[in-house]
């Protein structure tokens, strides 16, 4: 039987010690003879027998593995599926993936699975409708923890607010599921790096603080942290993307003489004069074109940190909270009433 085991301290194959790149002749030492396809930008080798197959660019040297659980169709696929040994710190795979969910490293934008990083070695999981089909294991350098950064003094409201969220959160929501994408607080790099939006325009403090305490992954389709608002899901977007969408809030501006009208926008306190006032700041995105935004540029009966949702068919411009706070609070209310209904394909999709 086929034996895989990786530890702190080395990477094991049949009980032969290998490092990533891989010399094919190692492979097959451990692993037996093997099928052969080339493709454009792969050498393909591949143990139908096992349920193995590895990956080379140029041919010799192999840059990863890929381990089938699930039989698939492509030519150079493995024609049965590992039923082999996979030992992860010397416990079966998947009691160890059980055990150690908290441990699972995002390695691109948009990974829901994540993967285990151990010895410069990472074993990542690919996932269809919440079932694991195979891994692929490559060299990863394990990346350096982000700390942090403490709340300024007159924030400190807001690690109550996420606490209260989240355990509201979580009587509705799996934290294993696919779609849950809490993440650490953001760092001082990423604040260096992410809050200047476009010269003078910057992420307001309260925004920056709210991520201190707590930010979320990207993900494709949805996400777990949202807001119920008017009847539509709008879901928080993670603080390294604000500016994308900002931007692309900025690409929708029209000439002078090609605005449409806006009848329905309550100017005393909403103060713009096309599509979107440039200093209003996204955080929370309905996929459509539509956006909650916080407004650092009120009109004279407006109220500097107003939530604004932006609707892109409509043009309507309405205040739905007067702070940052009161959104979040309102979401959490809703939520203790029962009001659950945007997390419908969410739960549906529970493993």
């Amino acid at each position: 039987m086929t034996k895989l085991s990786l530890s702190k301290t080395d990477f094991r194959i049949n009980d032969i010690n290998v490092q990533f790149p891989i010399a094919i002749d190692i492979l097959k030492k451990a692993l037996g003879d093997c099928r052969y396809i080339k493709k454009q930008y792969n050498h393909i080798y591949t143990w139908d027998d096992l349920g193995i197959m590895a990956f080379s660019k140029e041919g010799n040297q192999v840059e990863s593995l890929a381990i089938e659980l699930e039989v698939r169709e492509y030519d150079y696929c493995a024609k049965s599926i590992f039923t082999g040994e996979f030992l992860l710190e010397n416990l079966e795979l998947f009691q160890y993936y059980e055990n150690n969910k908290n441990k699972l490293v995002k390695l691109f934008k948009g990974d829901r699975s994540g993967a285990f990083i151990l010895n410069g070695i990472s074993v990542w999981f690919d996932k269809e409708d919440g079932k694991i089909t195979s891994l692929s294991i490559s060299a990863s350098e394990e990346k350096e923890k982000k700390i942090s950064v403490p709340l300024d003094p007159e924030f400190q409201s807001f690690k109550a607010l996420w606490q209260n969220w989240i355990s509201e959160i979580n009587k509705i929501v799996s934290t294993n599921n696919d779609y849950y994408n809490l993440a650490d607080g953001i760092s001082a790099e990423d604040i260096e790096q992410h809050s200047t939006l476009e010269d003078e325009i910057k992420i307001p403090p309260a925004l920056i603080n709210f991520y201190k305490v707590q930010n979320v992954d990207y993900d494709p389709v949805t996400s777990t942290f949202q807001f119920g608002v008017n009847n539509w899901s709008y879901e928080l977007i993670p603080f390294q993307d604000i500016a994308e969408e900002w931007n692309s809030i900025q690409d929708l501006q029209f000439d002078e003489d090609d605005l449409p009208e806006q009848d329905e926008v309550d100017f005393e306190r909403i103060k713009t004069n096309n599509y979107a006032n440039p200093k209003w700041i996204p955080f929370a995105t309905g996929r459509n074109g539509d956006y909650l935004v916080y407004d650092t540029d009120p009109a004279e009966k407006g109220k500097f940190g107003q939530i604004i949702e932006l609707q892109n068919e409509s043009w309507s411009r309405d205040i739905v909270a007067n702070s940052f706070e009161e959104l979040i609070q309102n979401e959490i209310n809703n939520l203790k009433a029962g009001k659950t209904e945007h997390f419908d394909f969410i739960i549906g999709k529970e493993n």
